[in-house]
């Protein structure tokens, strides 16, 4: 609570079931002090396949599951309790619906309604390049193509109002501490 009594600021964080950059990105959420962490179905796979699903909730953030249709949790966006939404990382089917106005699941809503409510969001697509290196849940490295489909989505969304597309998890982490400058 703030002097005024007022509940502080938070970021509502998404996760979805994207592996490139997901270790980074839950080292980066565990040292943040206000986050509520919002993950999609895919995201708890994944997260299991990485062994990190115990960092999460080893941690004293409160956790979402998108495990009901309504995807009620995203109505906390409207009480002032978020000054940011994160969507990290990003899978290119998220995006894809994103870009397109679909709000499914738990993410996508998430995402649509920080728009609803003028909320800035920062999204770390796991296909920002057009060509990268990612390590699979067994330590091994593969080549990823990122489609033409998939660019053309980011590119839409970079257009958009109050949305920040971050390349990487060390971007991510300077726009988060840096969120008051744009």
């Amino acid at each position: 609570m703030t002097d005024q009594g007022e509940v502080p600021s938070r970021i509502a964080w998404g996760m979805t079931g994207a592996g490139h950059d997901l270790a980074s990105c839950v080292e980066l959420v565990c040292t943040l002090e206000q986050a509520d962490i919002f993950l999609s179905r895919a995201a708890q796979e994944v997260l299991a396949a990485y062994r990190l699903f115990g960092r999460l909730k080893g941690t004293k953030h409160q956790l979402f599951f998108d495990d009901h249709a309504s995807s009620r949790p995203v109505t906390r966006l409207y009480t002032g309790r978020y000054d940011l939404v994160v969507i990290a990382p990003v899978t290119a089917n998220t995006i894809a619906k994103m870009a397109h106005g679909i709000a499914d699941n738990l993410i996508t809503n998430l995402f649509a309604h920080a728009g609803k409510c003028q909320i800035p969001t920062i999204l770390l697509p796991c296909d920002g390049a057009n060509e990268l290196t990612s390590l699979t849940p067994q330590g091994e490295e593969v080549f990823i193509h990122v489609r033409q489909i998939d660019r053309e989505n980011l590119a839409r969304l970079a257009g958009w109002s109050g949305v920040r597309i971050v390349g990487d998890p060390a971007q991510l982490g300077d726009a988060i501490k840096h969120r008051s400058r744009w």
